[in-house]
């Protein structure tokens, strides 16, 4: 019999490897025996001694062996080491570390996920398709039209007795499961639910908000009355902490994960990659990453890069290093200041531009890595050190003999990625292409940045350094040729050129695309495009335009209407004036309707100060930062987190908060502003401080213009009187 793994996890109790498949017949669970290894690399005479000390906590089976324990280097002495107790390899590993004082010794393949190690010891993989008796694959991972099963999916939700912010406390008041709704009494709807799913029998449930509150908030309510409530296929969850971390600039929170046994629950606010690519673009990404698809919905696209990485070096017979520290080459002064240069960029000619071409580069840093054979073990190598292969301005150079651990996981990437893209109009399954396209965007997009991280498995600074030369130097050469073919440079920005001039710009695509070996594509044609000001400076800013293609459609970046904390009522406003403003077909005609925009402004303004708007498009939302006693300054953030601390809710660093402001000059919590759950029909906005909203949206879109935030004010007031 056949099916598609499903899910994979650890028994700890048994020290086995649970499997799930999904066949025509219906659901199989399998369990299989693993033992995971640790390595540690040391001299003969310590890992002898090593041995002796491990016999002496029980762990007598400790066998020396070769292996590979760095990119690009040969085989070394290591010793394996079994771990015949799944919970206590990392304390086994902790115990080893500190016998070596943390630095005379190296351990590798610690901290591997379970299901990674038991699917590259079994050739199996995430939802790849595989004959059960014997556990032996049938597919291919790398495999672009592979087989999908149909996975019956079941929508979760529950309804609650109480206004506000849902609490624990609050008694439900009904459960949805797809058409049907539970309601009656809290212990019957309770009682109702598990027969329920287990007849509908699904292979995924779907919730919103279900790790945050949906299932830990519909077990508590069972524990209650006296119930144990199981969702999965078996007994039990397997859940994990919340934590807030700091990634690319912000704080993010992560809230706790809530997965069952024997299915998949996917929480659709809590899975980037399912908001961006849908169920399609999960299983590819549960392919690649070998990573099984519960887990996957709950990771970033960093982490999936990162497996797939492990992948290929265990396959390829590497050991995967256990705290990493690979230290940054040395460098002079003046090498610091040519390495940290980051992406090369045109500044923008602030104003309204007719007839302009955007072209950009296929996937520019995944590209430049592959063409180029950027990675750790590649740059400066041993084997090359009179390499012809120079990375621009840095002077590194590049293996020739071989290719690199990165390029190699990137090139079947790149490859998946364009085909599926030439797919995408395909009747029966274009929109699957489409979704596992986005998904692998998100992978290429995150790849660059991993090698610059100091804690990436296979992350090197110099990486990240070179890729950044090599795309300042396509970029400056790609503009060189435009212009020798006649057109102007009106902007350019790390792997994109907007380019006026009545050229071929398909024959300069093609020209620029041999030179470099990286495919330059047509983004496409706009009938105009305004370069906004930087608000401080004034000089253009690097990504804040819109503009108007030739088919009709809007290209806005960086303005208000496509920022997640703008209120509802500036948002409208930037799209009611952009409604105003694409009447135009080019610059001249785009002048002209700039006072029909601002009537929209007037409009705003009015209706604001009538007080009629409805709060809902009025709220404020704010990502906090810190804790609130960590805040020293008093704002409308920390007005709205100290409502809800008296309230009894603490939120997070990396949660948002949403509310109205009611006073903006009030110094008292509850007057200055309301959080978005406590709001009444009787509470009053602070019309003058919307109004002042508005203003900074349509001064945003009309600054090129003459229309600063300043004259903006003026002008209404001057319609006032």
């Amino acid at each position: 019999m056949r099916g598609w793994v499903l899910d994979c996890y650890p028994d700890m109790d048994a020290n086995r490897m649970v499997l799930w498949f999904k066949t025509p017949r219906g659901p199989v669970r399998v369990v299989d025996d693993m033992t995971p290894h640790i390595y540690v690399h040391a001299t003969r005479e310590r890992l002898q001694k090593l041995t002796n000390d491990l016999a002496m906590i029980g762990v007598k089976d400790a066998e020396p062996q070769k292996r590979k324990v760095s990119l690009g280097e040969n085989e070394k002495d290591v010793l394996a080491v079994p771990v015949r107790e799944y919970a206590s390899l990392q304390s086994l590993a902790m115990t080893i570390d500190s016998w070596g004082r943390y630095r005379e010794h190296a351990l590798f393949n610690v901290d591997l996920r379970m299901d990674q190690r038991y699917f590259l010891s079994k050739g199996l993989f995430a939802m790849g398709l595989t004959e059960i008796d014997g556990l032996k694959s049938v597919d291919a991972w790398r495999r672009i039209d592979y087989p999908v099963p149909e996975l019956k999916g079941l929508d979760l939700g529950v309804a609650v007795n109480g206004s506000g912010i849902p609490t624990m406390d609050d008694g439900l008041a009904s459960i949805s499961a797809n058409d049907i709704v539970l309601d009656g009494s809290e212990e019957r709807m309770l009682e109702d639910l598990m027969p329920l799913v287990r007849d509908e029998d699904p292979d995924i449930i779907y919730t919103d908000r279900g790790d945050s509150f949906v299932l830990p908030y519909l077990q508590h309510r069972a524990s209650l009355h006296g119930m144990s409530l199981e969702l999965g296929r078996e007994q039990g969850e397997r859940t994990s902490r919340g934590k807030s971390y700091f990634t690319y600039g912000r704080i993010v929170y992560k809230p706790p994960a809530h997965k069952l046994r024997g299915r998949v629950h996917i929480d659709r606010q809590a899975s980037f990659t399912y908001a961006e690519a849908g169920l399609p673009g999960l299983i590819e990404m549960s392919r690649l990453s070998h990573i099984p698809l519960q887990d996957i919905s709950r990771l970033s696209p960093g982490s999936a890069i990162s497996a797939m990485q492990v992948n290929e070096a265990v396959r390829s017979g590497h050991l995967v290093r256990w705290k990493k520290n690979l230290p940054e080459d040395f460098k002079t002064a003046g090498a610091l200041i040519a390495c940290d240069r980051g992406g090369f960029i045109y500044e923008p000619k602030v104003g309204i531009h007719d007839d302009v071409w955007e072209v950009d580069f296929f996937s520019l840093y995944p590209s430049i890595m592959v063409r180029y054979n950027i990675s750790p073990e590649t740059l400066n190598c041993r084997c090359c050190p009179t390499s012809s292969r120079i990375v621009p301005e840095l002077g590194y150079r590049v293996c020739e003999k071989s290719t690199g651990l990165v390029p190699h996981v990137l090139e079947p990437i790149l490859n998946r990625r364009r085909v599926y893209k030439s797919m995408e109009n395909d009747p029966r399954k274009g929109a699957n292409y489409q979704q596992r396209a986005k998904a692998l965007k998100w992978v290429l997009v995150t790849c660059f940045g991993y090698t610059g991280y100091r804690n990436a498995r296979f992350g090197r600074i110099e990486c990240h350094e070179s890729i950044t030369a090599y795309g300042r130097d396509i970029l400056i050469r790609s503009a060189a040729i435009a212009e020798s073919r006649g057109f102007e440079v009106l902007h350019g920005i790390v792997d994109s050129l907007w380019l006026h001039g009545s050229g071929n710009v398909r024959r300069l695509c093609d020209e620029i695309s041999a030179e470099f070996g990286i495919q330059l594509n047509i983004e496409g044609r706009y009938r105009w495009i305004v370069f906004l000001p930087n608000v401080s400076t004034g000089v253009g800013a690097l990504n804040r335009y819109y503009g108007l293609f030739e088919d009709g459609e809007l290209k806005l970046r960086g303005i208000a209407v496509r920022r997640k904390d703008t209120p509802m009522i500036v948002e409208e406003l930037q799209q009611d004036m952009l409604r105003c403003l694409s009447k135009a077909h080019d610059a001249e005609r785009f002048v002209e309707t700039i006072p029909e925009a601002l009537q929209v402004v007037d409009r705003y303004a009015a209706e604001l100060r009538n007080g009629t708007v409805a709060a809902d498009r009025l709220i404020v939302r704010r990502r906090i930062t810190r804790r609130l006693e960590e805040y020293a300054q008093f704002n409308d953030s920390v007005a709205a987190l100290r409502q809800l601390h008296d309230k009894g809710f603490e939120l997070q660093p990396g949660q948002s908060i949403e509310y109205v402001i009611l006073d903006s000059g009030s110094e008292r919590s509850w007057e200055r502003v309301r959080a978005a759950p406590f709001l009444s029909g009787d509470d009053r906005y602070d019309g003058e401080k919307y109004v002042e909203m508005v203003h900074r949206g349509a001064s945003e879109l009309l600054s090129p213009f003459g229309w600063s935030f300043e004259r903006m004010r003026q002008w209404d007031g001057s319609q006032r009187r």
